[in-house]
């Protein structure tokens, strides 16, 4: 492991021990970045790194979702997202507190690059070919997406 994926890890552990422990809230998103039939995944290097995901990250006080989304895309892959719109929120405690989820849908001409830092690898995959190992919330956004179906109640 590199010490950069090695300090991400750390400080990920920290932020998940302090998180739970004060019981703090946050707001987050998540993209479903296509390009044509294919969507943007992306795997951490600091946390369930064995797993594809959606690009996103943490919405800066005074952000708003679609600004966050084409923020953490452009960072974590380097691609531009256009067109973006909300999907629908989500609750979840996945991480052991509550973090509200805005899901955010646009598209990108670029190919994406991984920032080497926090993210090891950005990928796009056809939606009816996936990796097996894709996180199950990815999945459940993405197959919305792909059926035209309204978001579920289930993060």
């Amino acid at each position: 492991m590199k010490p950069i994926h090695l300090a991400y890890t750390v400080a990920q552990r920290v932020r998940v021990l302090w998180r739970r422990a004060i019981g703090v809230r946050t707001r987050g998103v998540k993209a479903v970045v296509l390009k044509g039939d294919a969507v943007l995944l992306i795997r951490h290097s600091y946390q369930s790194s064995h797993l594809y995901m959606l690009p996103g990250g943490g919405v800066k006080r005074g952000e708003t979702p679609i600004a966050a989304a084409i923020r953490e895309v452009r960072e974590e892959t380097g691609c531009r997202l256009t067109g973006a719109r909300e999907h629908g929120d989500f609750l979840t405690r996945a991480e052991g507190w509550s973090d509200h989820v805005t899901v955010v849908i646009g598209s990108t001409v670029d190919e994406p690059v991984a920032d080497g830092r926090e993210v090891i690898e950005a990928r796009l995959f056809p939606m009816h070919a996936l990796p097996p190992n894709v996180s199950d919330a990815s999945l459940r956004r993405i197959a919305e997406i792909r059926d035209g179906r309204p978001p579920s109640g289930e993060w």
